[in-house]
């Protein structure tokens, strides 16, 4: 089978998406995929069983909220009349769209006319993403509107999935549509992450800490760096490494504060790696650092990918108190700090440094607490999820 699938990221960039193609390769299905152009990329490639067919348009985060509707105009006009063209001679079955935005569900519009099924893949929910980054409230206009193209979009698909649990516990708040609605995990994908091999080296020498993933106002990186360097002062030996990319502005400001600190020794910026290298440095690390800002947006739907990964490859992680995050894992199973309180974070990572054995075991907890949710799992879900709609 052929399905389309549309999304306004970068291809393979994206974990979930490759995820999913990578899936549905796995039944020997085909994906024709329409995403964003970084600079350097083709406009059109074969990766394994993906055909990307990738648009003129490029993501620009920290933009205001003009900037961002004018990028997504931009994507979703020329998305729609790709996708119409491309379904007018292949005719798939399924055409899955992954939010952000929630509108660009509509790029299939003739496509269903026509008779193709539609999944909306929510990797985000809208209106508390827009609290979180420009302060609006729950009676204001913008979120109203916000909310209103949410429950068009939810309600126009024939299958909507989403990422975790608590995502779609508030949209069954606002729209009736438990009938169509799914969850299937960000979980790591088996074939690269496992637990093979994890480091736990501690006391006997450097003590590497690791963090990676988006680097983003909301993931509250200052308070990390400023409990790297209360916990520095009892541990010397302490190492800090940070992998990705994000907003560039904050990115600067996070590299001046370690240099103000006199730590940029031990604390080192890499560029973000493909996620097939992620275990390797995963396993060469003592502690995960999970940071997060404590707002609407976080506390209620955000579990952080970054601290699925390290859960399946068996090291332990060190996380801001968040809701999303206390729903899945608990005091047993990751070391909890107030996402706000630097010496917090630095009592954590203190004590875990002096206890090997509480470590592990604090590892081995989170694993069987995730056990339920392994990709293996989430992808029968998927497939069951396809093979009902196709079945209607």
């Amino acid at each position: 089978m052929k399905i389309a699938m549309v999304v306004h990221s970068y291809y393979p960039n994206d974990v979930r998406v490759r995820r999913e193609c990578e899936a549905l390769a796995d039944l020997g299905d085909s994906v024709d995929l329409i995403c964003l152009c970084k600079n350097g990329e083709r406009s059109r490639e074969q990766i394994d069983n993906v055909e990307v067919r990738r648009l003129p348009v490029q993501h620009n985060r920290g933009q205001g909220p003009l900037g961002y509707i004018k990028e997504y105009l931009s994507f979703f006009f020329r998305a729609a009349f790709t996708l119409t063209r491309l379904y007018l001679t292949r005719k798939y079955p399924i055409i899955q769209v992954h939010n952000l935005p929630d509108f660009l569900v509509f790029v299939t519009l003739i496509p269903k006319l026509l008779g193709a099924k539609v999944v909306l893949d929510m990797h985000d929910i809208t209106p508390e993403l827009f609290q979180s980054l420009y302060g609006i409230s729950d009676d204001s206009k913008t979120f109203r509107l916000l909310t209103f193209v949410e429950q068009l979009s939810l309600s126009y698909a024939d299958l909507v999935i989403t990422v975790n649990k608590n995502i779609r516990d508030l949209f069954l708040t606002r729209n009736q549509i438990a009938h169509k609605l799914e969850v299937v995990m960000n979980a790591p994908d088996p074939r690269y992450f496992n637990e093979n091999g994890s480091a736990t080296n501690g006391i006997n020498g450097a003590f590497k800490l690791f963090l990676h993933g988006q680097i983003l106002r909301r993931y509250n990186f200052e308070s990390a760096l400023e409990g790297f360097d209360l916990a520095r002062r009892e541990i010397p030996e302490l190492e800090l490494d940070i992998y990705g990319d994000g907003e560039r502005q904050y990115i600067d400001e996070l590299q001046e504060f370690v240099l103000a600190r006199g730590i940029r020794e031990d604390v080192r910026f890499h560029n973000r790696v493909p996620v097939e290298r992620v275990p390797d440095l995963i396993r060469k690390a003592d502690l995960g650092l999970v940071p997060c800002e404590k707002d609407v947006f976080v506390d209620k739907v955000m579990l952080p990918v970054r601290l699925l990964e390290y859960v399946t490859m068996g090291l332990p992680a060190v996380v801001s108190r968040v809701g999303t995050v206390e729903s899945y894992f608990g005091e047993s199973e990751v070391a909890y700090y107030p996402y706000d309180d630097p010496r917090a974070l630095a009592r954590r990572i203190v004590e875990l440094y002096r206890n090997p054995k509480r470590r592990t075991e604090m590892a081995r907890r989170a694993k069987n607490a995730f056990r339920s949710y392994e990709w293996p799992r989430m992808q029968t879900r998927y497939y069951n999820a396809l093979d009902g709609l196709l079945s209607r």
